[in-house]
């Protein structure tokens, strides 16, 4: 099993959105996949109420100090993918995922103020000792500006954190799929949401070694 830790800072960063689509593409692809949703508002909790599929499943947990045993429960039960979606301004939870991560991904805003709390984010990361596992991707960035996402890029980079090759950019798929239960690859199977989403995953799976389920199968057999 591989754990995929969500975290960020701030707020508002499309952490929730990252964290589920990850999630339906990696089942979409045949993976089993789980979520354990450590925010105090449980954005992934309530998008889980508002669906009518009943996977992925989603574990609602604020206590950092049980996510040991989660783990160890969603290993138990041959889970492939667990994700860990966490609060904004929670060092302490970020702290707990990062050690426990494969792969560390925080999404941030093209902002001022969002690209800021990257020092925290790397302070994060190197206390847990995942410097090798951290990635930095950028989000909600407009499509009608390259500047603005060129001069992200360069802010992450200038903080020297490595920056993740794909980025969702600001598309109201994101929006109306996280309203209704969905992931973006549910809503609108074609639309560049999706795209975006599936091209994240994909780097993913490459990142973290996921053996291919259908051939795991075959072997098991």
């Amino acid at each position: 099993m591989k754990v995929v830790s969500v975290i960020g800072q701030k707020g508002g960063s499309s952490k929730s959105t990252v964290a589920l689509n990850l999630a339906v593409c990696a089942e979409q692809a045949g993976y089993s996949v789980a979520v354990i949703d450590t925010d105090p508002q449980g954005s992934a909790h309530k998008w889980f109420e508002r669906r009518e599929a009943e996977t992925p499943s989603i574990v609602r947990e604020i206590d950092p100090d049980a996510l040991p045993r989660l783990i160890k429960i969603a290993a138990s039960n041959k889970t492939d993918l667990l994700i860990v979606d966490t609060p904004g301004k929670a060092e302490a939870t970020a702290l707990a995922v990062s050690e426990l991560a494969d792969l560390i991904l925080a999404p941030v805003k093209p902002t001022q103020f969002d690209l800021e709390t990257l020092g925290a984010v790397k302070r994060t990361i190197r206390i847990a000792e995942k410097m090798d596992a951290g990635w930095v991707m950028l989000s909600q960035v407009p499509a009608s500006s390259k500047k603005i996402a060129d001069e992200g890029e360069a802010a992450v980079q200038g903080y020297g954190l490595k920056l993740v090759p794909h980025k969702f950019m600001t598309r109201a798929d994101f929006a109306y799929s996280m309203s209704s239960g969905l992931a973006a690859t549910e809503f609108e199977p074609k639309g560049k949401a999706a795209e975006e989403a599936r091209a994240l995953f994909a780097w993913v799976r490459g990142i973290l070694g996921l053996a291919d389920p259908s051939k795991r199968k075959l072997a098991d057999a």
